[in-house]
Order: structure tokens, then sequence, then C-alpha cells
């Protein structure tokens, strides 16, 4: 609900407070010029007759037609595969539940052309599943490849969504229909699904804008499969096409934007909150056999697939030549060492977009908790990040800067990742603010604390989980990102994942393996590092 207060008490109560109008101005005008602004470079980079010549491009409208296919494609399996594993991971008669949920989450940790990597690895021509083992020769480049290893790397984002829908339904409605004669089908069909109608339609549309702006996977597997993500990388390195790239990527802007608005009206309008009202809550009735083990049978060949994924970079890091010569070796260790100054590079710059959108977050998401002119306005740009494609904001960021003194620095890199995580963190943020009671502050407001003083003193104590998971986030998604990476790398900041990309490209698999394991354990450790940090903060925290 919205507060509302008249203008000439909240001109007094600025006045009186000039430290919550500066940090309001401050934090609008980063975000119009980290966020807007390469927004509306890219949109007008390229003239109108530019725009008017797109339908004349066959190359253009293939890709987007391919791009609109992969979208479909691979959301309706994702998101199916993502309801199954919800089902399966909130029914505590489904066996192995908890181990398929932690499988399920291993793909959200590793760089966004992983998958398709590992998949090449052991499904490609020289895989060791198709070709060694069953003596096939199958060519996985392709849209058939894709779509597999799209459904593999976002079917977790839906699994996500669908089954904090599902936690919330009370069992209770289940007893019920049952009780009412209704058969299992019945129940699945009029109760269960009506429910999580929300939550599926919000990881479909969070699935889709996922599969747009994919461009890791697509730029190792699509093969001759034009799509708009990696048609801009190809118009600007390969011909140094800016107006062209830019073109490309304000293409990709209007699917993107579209979903994203319908996703901030299914997702937040609709709210997962599907039962209201107090009393008990019982246990789900027990799952029929059929359907438990079906869902068994769904997630156990999935979280093989998962798996997979991580034995094949890891096979392929100490395996001599994939798909010829299986002797075990640590060459390709040797070979990655000498580029290990690109993972301390990473690691540089995933601290300081992690540090950047931990900080940006909750300011952000404290300024629009109070009743302040014009808050709306940072809460679109805050989650506006969420609905640009990766490649938007690379494009949009070499428009933007390079002509200025960031151009060409780690400063820039940095900044980008971090505006282009920020939704996650402010989200984050918000939602704690808004469990956390307002008697807290006026008490400090009454003794006298400012505005800015109350959010040092009264809520980052209580956000501290909130800002360790913003930074973890974004330092981890940081350091494994490709598609920004892409086109903001310049030399003396080379990045891991930058470097593992050419390697796959040049068939230089075996060190591009360990490289990427090297970065999973830096992911992994960063992870762990974060828990371990926050636990303790929260243990000294007079607050925690």
């Amino acid at each position: 609900m919205t507060t509302w207060i008249h203008p000439g008490r909240l001109a007094a109560r600025l006045r009186a407070d000039p430290g919550l109008a500066i940090a309001f101005g401050a934090a609008a005008a980063v975000l119009g010029a980290f966020v807007l602004y390469p927004a509306f470079r890219v949109l007008v980079y390229p003239s109108w007759q530019d725009y008017l010549a797109i339908p004349h491009s066959v190359r253009w409208v293939q890709a987007a037609r391919n791009s609109l296919l992969m979208m479909v494609l691979s959301t309706a399996t994702a998101t199916l595969l993502g309801f199954v594993f919800a089902f399966a991971t909130t029914r505590i008669d489904v066996p192995g539940r908890r181990f398929f949920r932690t499988v399920a989450m291993l793909p959200l940790f590793a760089p966004p052309f992983m998958v398709a990597f590992a998949y090449i690895l052991m499904f490609g021509r020289q895989g060791l599943i198709t070709r060694t083992l069953l003596g096939l020769d199958v060519n996985i480049f392709g849209w058939w490849g894709l779509w597999l290893v799209q459904t593999i790397a976002f079917f977790p984002l839906a699994m996500l969504i669908i089954a904090g829908v599902l936690d919330a339904v009370n069992p209770s409605l289940e007893h019920a229909a049952r009780n009412l004669g209704a058969d299992e089908w019945e129940v699945l069909r009029t109760v269960s699904v009506p429910l999580i109608r929300p939550g599926v339609a919000g990881a479909m549309l969070v699935v889709a804008i996922s599969v747009l702006a994919d461009f890791g996977n697509a730029v190792i597997i699509a093969g001759g499969f034009p799509l708009l993500a990696t048609e801009a990388w190809f118009r600007m390195e390969g011909m140094g096409d800016l107006r062209g790239a830019a073109l490309v990527v304000a293409m990709l802007l209007v699917p993107s934007l579209t979903l994203f608005l319908l996703e901030r009206y299914w997702v937040s309008r609709r709210v997962y909150v599907t039962v209201t009202g107090r009393g008990s809550r019982l246990e789900h009735p027990p799952t029929p056999p059929l359907f438990k083990w079906a869902a068994f049978a769904v997630c156990a060949l999935a979280a093989l697939m998962v798996l997979l994924v991580y034995f094949g970079v890891v096979a392929g890091a100490v395996t001599a030549v994939w798909g010829r010569d299986w002797s075990p070796t640590l060459d390709h260790w040797r070979l990655a060492t000498d580029r290990i100054d690109t993972l301390w590079t990473s690691v540089r710059i995933g601290a300081l977009a992690g540090a950047g959108t931990a900080a940006v977050a909750v300011l952000v998401a404290f300024l629009t908790s109070r009743a302040l002119p014009g808050r709306q306005i940072l809460d679109f740009l805050a989650v506006l990040p969420g609905a640009l494609p990766g490649v938007f904001v690379g494009v949009g960021f070499v428009l933007a800067f390079n002509p200025t003194p960031l151009g060409g620095s780690l400063w820039l890199l940095a900044i980008a990742l971090a505006f282009w995580h920020l939704p996650m963190g402010y989200q984050a943020a918000r939602a704690r603010f808004q469990q956390i009671d307002r008697s807290i502050e006026e008490a400090a407001a009454n003794l006298g604390a400012t505005g800015l003083r109350v959010l040092r003193d009264v809520y980052v104590p209580l956000l501290v989980r909130a800002v360790f998971d913003a930074f973890a986030v974004s330092f981890i998604r940081a350091v494994t990102n490709v598609s920004i990476v892409i086109f903001l790398i310049a030399p003396g900041q080379v990045v891991a994942t930058f470097v593992i990309l050419n390697m796959i490209q040049n068939n230089i698999w075996g060190a591009a393996a360990a490289l990427t394991t090297m970065l999973l354990l830096l992911t992994f450790a960063a992870i762990g590092a974060t828990w371990l940090g926050a636990g303790r903060v929260l243990r000294t925290s007079p607050m925690g």
C-alpha cells in the first residue's frame, strides 16, 4: 500500500534530512548513467533507415526467427522439466528428493558455456558416449544440440520458482479434494495446477528471457544456426560493424522487454501466496505410485545429464587427447596454469562487481522503501537490467563509455557487470526491507537518527545475509560471464572466460577443460567463503 505524504511535510522532511535527498539524487544519477544511458545509446546509434532495412536482411530475419524458435522449444522443455523436479523435491515420499534438488542447482554455478562444452565432449563426433562407447557418428552442433543444452542449463530456474509456489500450497486442499471423491488425476488437474499457474507462468517467462539472452552456449554449439545473441558478436568482431551490432541487439530488446513486462505482471502482481489465513498445515498425502516413480525416473535421467556436464569437463582436463588417446595426464593443467593470471583478473573484476551490486542494491532498496517522490523511477531503473540481454549491455557500454577515460579499463567491465546483476541483489534486499518491522526505525528516528543513520545503524546489520547473498551471486556471475566480457575485454585485463572460449573455438579442449575446472573450484570456494563470512558476521552482530 502506498503511503501518501503531504508535499509540505515531505519538503520539510528532506530539508531536515539533506543526506537522504543527496543519497536519492546520487542513486538516480548512477542508475541513469549506467543503466539508462547505455540503453539509450544502443537504440539511437542506428538510424531510422537502418531500422527500416531490417526486413530486407535475410540473415537478420532468419536469426530473429531462429531465436524465437529456440525460445519456444527450450522454454517448453525446461519449464516442464523444472515442474517435474519441483514436484519431486516438494514430496517427502519421493526417493532421493534432496539429492535431486542439490544436483539441479549445479548448472547455476557453472559458466554459461560449460553445458555446451561438456556435451560436445560427451555426445559430439569425438564424444565419449556417442563415439567411444556406442560407436555412433553424431553431430551435436545445430539447433537440436542447442535445444538440449538450454533445457539442461535453464530448467533449475523453473524448478526454483515452481517449487516455491508448490511449497505455498496447503496440502489440506488436496486432502479435502480426495475426501470429496476426486482421484489423483483430478486433484492434479483441478487443484494443484490452477493454484500454481502464476508460478508456472513466471517460470516460463524467466526461462524465455534467459534463452533469448543466452550467448555462451549458442556461440559454442549452435554452429551455422544464426541467432540474434551471437549475430551481434559476429558483426562486431568479424566485420567491425558496430552499427550492425547495435541494430541486432536492439532487435533482441523487443521480445526481452515484452517478456520482462509480462513477468512483472504475472509474477509480481499475481504473487505466489496461494493460501491465506491461519490454520494447521498437514503433510502432503502419499504420492500415487505412478506419479512418484515417473517423477523419480525423469529426475534420475536429468540428474545424470547434469552430472555428465561436470564429469565431462573434469575428465577432459586429465585426458591426453579427447576421443583418441584416453591416457591420464596433467599436461593440460600446466598449460592452463600459464593463464592463471586471467583467473586472478576475473577474481578482481568479480569482487569489484559484487561489492558494487551489494552497495547499490541495498541503498536503492532503502530509498524505494521511503515515501519519496520518484521512487517508482528508481525501482524501474533497478530492475530494468533484468530485461536487457548481456550482449545488449556489452554493446551499450562500448557505445556509451569507450570514448571516455573509463573506456578499456578494468573499472568499466566491473561497473557493467555490477549493474547488469543489480536486479537480483535489489529484489533480495527489497524483500528483506519489507520483513523488518518499521517500529525499529521509528524508535531510532525518535532518538534523533537521520535517514542515512537509520540505514547504517539499523538496517545494514539486519541485512547482512542479503548483502552477502547479493555479493556472492554477483561475484559468481561476473567471474563466469561471457556475453558482456566479450565486448569490453581489452589488453591487460583478459579474463578466464574469454581465454576458455578462445581455447574451445581453437579445439584446445584439454587446457580449456582444466581452466574451466579451476574456475569451478574458484566459484565453489567463493560460495563457501561467503557463507562462512556471513555466518561469522551474524554471530558477532549485536542485532544478529
